[in-house]
C-alpha cells in the first residue's frame, strides 16, 4: 500500500530512481551527443565503402538487434542504401541466405554489441573476415575483443554501463547508426542531421511523459503492447524486451496496422497500448491505437504527441526510448521485482563451446 501522503506513482518513481538502470538511462542525452561525435568522425574510407555497397547487413543480438533494426531503416531512408537487420545467429548459421544476390565482398557487415564480447558477435566477425567482407564494429568498449576483429570500429565508451539491461547504450549505439546514415545521405539529410544534433539538448522534454509512464506503471498493467513501424518497430521491440527482462509482464510489439489482424483480440482493461506513431502514416497508426482503447485498453501516445514533437520522426525516437525505459522499470518495481537483477540474465552472453547450437 502507498505510504501516507504518497501516491503509488511517486513511490514507483522513488524506487526506480535508486536503480542503476535508471541512473544510466538518465544520462542518455550525453551518450547520444558522444555517439554523434563518433559518427561525424568516422573514417571517410568507411563512408565511401558503404556508399558503394550493393547491400549492407546490420547485425546484433537482443537489444543490439533492435539497434540494428533502427539503423538499417535509417540507412535505407536517408542514404538509399539497401540495408537490412539480421540476428547474429542468422548471419552465423545461414550466411548463404543472408548474403545472397551479389558477391559477398560487395556486402559490408556492421555488428552491434555493447560489450564487444558476445560469442556470436566474435564468431560472425571471424567468419566475415574469412569471406573477405568489410566489417564494422559498433560497441561501447573500444578495447573489447570485437574491436580487434573489425576493419572499422565506432566505439562510444561514454555509453558503457554497469547495468545488465541496456539503456543509454541502446540510444547511443542507435545514434551512431543514425548519424552515419545522415553522413551517407549528404545534403538531402541536412534536416535529419540537424534534428539528431538537437536530441541531446531536448532530454528534459521527456519529464511529463515519464510522469505518465510511472502513473501507468502504478495501475499494474496486465499486458504491454507497443506499436511502431519503420525505425519505430526497432524501438517497439526494444521496449517490449525491456519490459520482459525487468518485469516478466506479457509484452508484444507489432506494426500498427498488423495489430488489427488478430492481435487486437488482447485489447481489454489492464492492457497498456503504446503508439509510436509518426511521419505520413501517423493518422492511420493513431486510429489503430484508438480502436484498441475503445475496447478497454489504456492508450499512451508518443510521436507527434510525445517529446521532441517538432523533430524528425526518426530522430525523436531516441527521446521516446527513454520514456519507454521508464515504463518498463516502473512496471518492474510495481510488481515487486528488482531491475538490478533480472531473472536468468547476465550482461554478456558467452557460449561455452564457442558456437551457438543449430
Amino acid at each position: 500500500m502507498p505510504e501516507p501522503d504518497r501516491t503509488a506513482d511517486e513511490l514507483i518513481r522513488e524506487r526506480v530512481e535508486r536503480t542503476t538502470p535508471w541512473r544510466e538511462a538518465s544520462t542518455g542525452g550525453e551518450a547520444v551527443a558522444a555517439a554523434l561525435r563518433v559518427a561525424r568522425a568516422a573514417d571517410a574510407a568507411l563512408v565511401e565503402r558503404l556508399q558503394g555497397a550493393s547491400h549492407v547487413v546490420v547485425a546484433g543480438a537482443g537489444s543490439s538487434l533492435y539497434v540494428a533494426q533502427v539503423g538499417a531503416f535509417a540507412l535505407r531512408q536517408q542514404a538509399g542504401i539497401a540495408a537490412d537487420a539480421q540476428p547474429l545467429s542468422e548471419v552465423l548459421l545461414r550466411p548463404g541466405s543472408v548474403f545472397a544476390g551479389s558477391p559477398v565482398a560487395e556486402q559490408p557487415l556492421v555488428v552491434v554489441s555493447r560489450s564487444g564480447s558476445t560469442t556470436e558477435a566474435l564468431e560472425v566477425l571471424r567468419a566475415a573476415r574469412a569471406r573477405g567482407q568489410l566489417t564494422v564494429a559498433i560497441t561501447c568498449r573500444p578495447n573489447a575483443p570485437m574491436a580487434g576483429l573489425a576493419d572499422f570500429v565506432l566505439a562510444v565508451p561514454e555509453a558503457d554501463e554497469e547495468a545488465i539491461v541496456m539503456t543509454r547504450s541502446f540510444v547511443a549505439q542507435a545514434a551512431v547508426l543514425l548519424g552515419l546514415a545522415a553522413r551517407l545521405g549528404g545534403e538531402r539529410s541536412d534536416r535529419f542531421a540537424a534534428d539528431l544534433e538537437a536530441v541531446s539538448s531536448r532530454w528534459a522534454e521527456t519529464a511529463p511523459f515519464i510522469e505518465r509512464a510511472f502513473e501507468l506503471a502504478a495501475t499494474g498493467p496486465t499486458r504491454l503492447v507497443v506499436l511502431g513501424a519503420g525505425a519505430a518497430f526497432g524501438i517497439a521491440n526494444e521496449a517490449v524486451l525491456k519490459a520482459t527482462e525487468t518485469s516478466q509482464v506479457p509484452a508484444s510489439a507489432f506494426h500498427p496496422l498488423e495489430f488489427r489482424h488478430g492481435p487486437m483480440s488482447v485489447s481489454e482493461p489492464g492492457v497498456v497500448i503504446v503508439g509510436l506513431v509518426g511521419g505520413d502514416s501517423a493518422d492511420a497508426e493513431r486510429r489503430v491505437v484508438d480502436e484498441s482503447a475503445a475496447l478497454g485498453s489504456t492508450a499512451f501516445m508518443l510521436g507527434p504527441d510525445g517529446p521532441g514533437a517538432d523533430l524528425d520522426p526518426v530522430a525523436r525516437l531516441l527521446l521516446a526510448m527513454y520514456v519507454l525505459q521508464a515504463l518498463a522499470l516502473g512496471i518492474a518495481v510495481e510488481r515487486g521485482l528488482d531491475p538490478e537483477t533480472p531473472r536468468h540474465l547476465e550482461q554478456v552472453v558467452v557460449i561455452e563451446d564457442g558456437r551457438p547450437s543449430a
